[in-house]
This record gives C-alpha cells, structure tokens and sequence, in this order.
C-alpha cells in the first residue's frame, strides 16, 4: 500500500478536482446563462407517483413562478442529454431524496434544495405538518419578491 500510494493519492485528488471542476461549471451555466436576467430561478422534479403526483400538480405547480422550470421524472428518458434544466438536476439534486425536489437558483448563491420525499412518506402515515412546513418553506423562497 505504501508503494502504490503516490498513485491512488494522484488518482482521489484528480478525482477532487474533477468534481470541483464539474460543480463549478454548472454553477457557471446556473448563474450566467440559465438564470438569465431574473434574479432567481426554480426547477421543480416530480414524478407520477400515486404518493405525491395529485398534491403536487395542484397544490405546489400552481404557486410556482412563471419561468419555474418543472420536469417529471417518470418521463426522464425524453429529457434532451444537453438540456440546462436536467443537466442542473443531475448535478445539484444528488443521488437520495431526489424526486420530488424543489432547487432554488439565485445569482452568486449556493443553490437551495428541498426534498419532498420524506415530508410525503410522512403525510402518507398522517404526519402532514412536514409536508404543509417544507411546502411553506419552498413556496415563500421560490416566489421571494427580491428586496432583502
């Protein structure tokens, strides 16, 4: 182990910077392109879970604001492979708690996620006021007016 450890350190640090690499270009595309000129930017995923499909399409879609971007992840294979939105999605949702997820894009911000999974599993063993709280949440921070 001690022989090989120049190459696994060089491979795990190339692995870093790699990553970092990645994450700082989807920062660049959220904030210089894909923001455009508004000052923050929703993208919304859900899928056509019977759990949460009904809520979300007319509790949550509805309030979002009008450039809300919103995906459905039951039909991701459609999605275009160089689309900015799922391209956001893959990079900043994760690999747990994914769908559904609310991401909050603002200029020169870290994005803000909020995962429904839970909340939803929640509701369903009738714990609603999780569900009711990040919904709140979400809502008030994806349709802030922009004055601090």
């Amino acid at each position: 182990m001690v022989v090989t450890a120049p190459i696994w350190i060089g491979l795990v640090a190339l692995a870093l910077i790699a990553r970092s690499l990645r994450r700082a270009m989807l920062y660049a595309l959220a904030w210089g392109w894909w923001i455009g000129r508004a000052r923050r930017r929703v993208l919304f995923v859900y899928s056509d879970s019977p759990n949460w499909k009904a809520h979300v399409e007319t509790s949550i879609l509805p309030r979002l604001p009008a450039n809300a971007v919103v995906l459905n992840w039951s039909h991701r294979a459609t999605w275009p492979a160089l689309d900015p939105s799922a391209m956001l999605f893959r990079g900043f949702a994760g690999e747990r708690e994914l769908n559904p997820i609310g991401l909050v894009f603002e200029r020169f911000a870290v994005v803000a996620r909020y995962r429904f999974w839970q909340p939803f599993r929640d509701a369903r063993h009738g714990r609603v006021e999780p569900l009711h709280s990040l919904e709140r949440l979400f809502l008030e921070h994806a349709r802030r007016d922009g004055s601090r």
